[in-house]
C-alpha cells in the first residue's frame, strides 16, 4: 500500500486492499491535509476533520439526510423501478429532516433509553452466557470463530427482541437484512442488484404482516409500541429497515473489533481480566479507536461550502465519525494507541452526531459491556488463534470489521 497522499496516488483508495484493513491511515493523513476532499472529481465527497464534521451533520437544511437509503452507488433503471413504490425508495420517517425527524424519533427513542433498557439486561446476559457456553461445548480444533458463534448471534437476538421480530424468522431477516446492506454499500451487477431489491420488497412485506399482528395481537416490543401510538405500517417497516442493520451489523462488529484489540495485547486482556472495574472503558475505547460505523451519508441540498472546499448540488457527502476519535480532542496523548488509562468525558464521534445521533447508543454500550464480562468470567484464557490474519468485511465507506475472529481458550 502506498502511503495515502503520495504524489500520483488518491488520498481515499477504496480498491486498495491496505484501505481495508486500516482506513486510519488514511484519515489520519486527510485530518490533517485535506479534512474535506473528494474520493473522484465527481465524488463524493469524504469529510474526516472533528469541526468539518460536526458542521455537516448539524445543518440538515445544506445536507440532507432524505437520500439515505437509495445506496452509495447508483441503481440501474430497472432496479429503480422494482423499488419505486417501496419504503426503501421513499423518504422514510428517520431520514426525514427536522422537524419531520424529530416526532417519530421521540416515539422510538424511548425503546433505547437507560430506564427502557434496564429491564432487558437479565435476558442479554443470559443469552450471552448460553452463547459462550455454546461455543466452549462445540470446540472445533480447539477454538471457534467468535464473531459468528457469539457476538452475531447476540445482537441478533437481542435487536430482534427489542423490536419484536420472533426467533424462528431471524434467520430469514438475516438474509434479507444482508441484501439490504449490500445494496447499501457495494456498487453490484445489475443481476445482483434485482435480487436485492426482491429481497427488500419481501422484508418489507414481512415487517408490515408482523406489524398488523401486532397491532391485533400487542407484546413488550417497539412493534406493538409504535401501531398502538397509531404509527402507520409504512413508518413501523422504516423503523425495523433502519434499526435492525444498524443496531445488529455495528453491535457484532465493534465486540469483535474491541475483543480482537484486547486480545492482541495480551497484558490488556489480563488486565480486564483481572478487573472487570476496566471493562467500561475498554468498550469506549473500542468506540474511539476501532469503531464498527466508519461513515455516515448526506446529501448537499445546494452549493456549498465546508472547511473552505466547495461541494455542489446534489453531491453526495460522507461524514467519516469515525475518523475524529483518533484525533488529540479525543484522546491525548497518542491518540493511535488503544489504552485503558484513558479519563474525562467520550469525545469520540462513534454514535454520531446532531439530530440523527444514533437512537441505540445505550444498547451498544451495554451488550458490548455484557458481552466482554461474560467472556472474561467464562473464558479467562481467551487468546487469538495461531497464525490468524485479520480479514476485513468489504465496507469502503460504511463499516469496518472482521469477517471472522477465530480464538482459542485454555481450561
Amino acid at each position: 500500500m502506498s502511503e495515502p497522499g503520495t504524489p500520483g496516488t488518491p488520498l481515499f483508495d477504496l480498491s486498495d486492499p491496505g484501505y481495508t484493513d486500516s482506513p486510519y491511515d488514511t484519515y489520519r493523513v486527510a485530518r490533517d491535509s485535506a479534512p474535506v476532499c473528494p474520493v473522484s472529481p465527481d465524488g463524493p465527497w469524504v469529510v474526516t476533520g472533528r469541526a468539518e464534521t460536526t458542521e455537516v451533520l448539524d445543518d440538515p437544511l445544506r445536507f440532507t439526510s432524505r437520500d439515505n437509503t437509495r445506496g452509495g452507488h447508483e441503481f440501474t433503471a430497472a432496479c429503480r423501478e422494482l423499488l419505486a413504490d417501496s419504503v426503501y425508495y421513499r423518504v422514510p420517517p428517520f431520514h426525514a429532516d427536522p422537524p419531520g425527524h424529530g416526532r417519530f424519533r421521540a416515539l422510538v427513542d424511548e425503546a433505547f433509553t437507560p430506564a427502557a433498557l434496564r429491564p432487558r439486561e437479565p435476558a442479554v446476559r443470559a443469552l450471552a452466557e448460553t452463547l459462550v457456553q455454546d461455543m466452549r461445548d462445540a470446540r472445533e480444533d480447539g477454538g471457534a470463530d467468535l464473531f459468528a458463534r457469539f457476538a452475531y448471534p447476540l445482537s441478533l437476538a437481542v435487536i430482534g427482541d427489542l423490536i419484536g421480530v420472533p426467533p424462528a424468522d431471524r434467520t430469514t431477516v438475516k438474509a434479507w437484512n444482508d441484501d439490504w446492506l449490500l445494496m447499501q454499500v457495494l456498487p453490484l451487477p445489475e443481476a445482483d442488484q434485482l435480487r436485492c431489491a426482491k429481497s427488500v420488497l419481501e422484508f418489507e412485506a414481512y415487517v408490515r404482516a408482523l406489524w398488523e399482528e401486532r397491532r391485533r395481537h400487542p407484546a413488550d416490543d417497539l412493534l406493538s409500541s409504535l401501531a398502538a401510538a397509531g404509527r402507520p405500517a409504512d413508518d413501523c417497516v422504516a423503523a425495523v429497515l433502519t434499526l435492525l442493520p444498524s443496531a445488529h451489523e455495528t453491535t457484532s462488529h465493534l465486540i469483535t473489533n474491541t475483543v480482537h484489540r484486547l486480545l492482541a495485547d495480551r497484558e490488556q486482556w489480563q488486565a480486564v481480566v483481572a478487573d472487570p472495574r476496566l471493562i467500561p472503558a475498554a468498550v469506549e475505547e473500542g468506540l474511539r479507536h476501532s469503531t464498527s460505523l466508519q461513515g455516515v451519508p448526506r446529501t448537499a441540498t445546494r452549493d456549498t461550502a465546508v472547511g473552505g472546499v466547495r461541494i455542489p448540488a446534489g453531491a453526495k457527502v460522507q461524514v467519516m465519525v469515525a475518523a475524529p476519535g483518533r484525533d488529540t480532542v479525543a484522546a491525548d496523548p497518542d491518540p493511535e494507541s488503544f489504552r485503558l488509562d484513558r479519563r474525562g468525558p467520550a469525545r469520540h464521534l462513534a454514535f454520531g452526531h446532531g439530530p440523527h445521533t444514533c437512537p441505540g447508543a445505550h444498547l451498544a454500550r451495554l451488550q458490548s459491556r455484557i458481552a466482554l464480562e461474560t467472556l472474561t468470567a467464562v473464558l479467562p484464557g481467551l487468546d487469538l488463534a495461531p497464525g490468524f490474519e485479520p480479514r476485513r468485511i468489504p465496507g469502503g465507506l460504511v463499516l469496518h470489521g472482521l469477517m471472522a475472529l477465530p480464538v482459542t481458550w485454555r481450561p
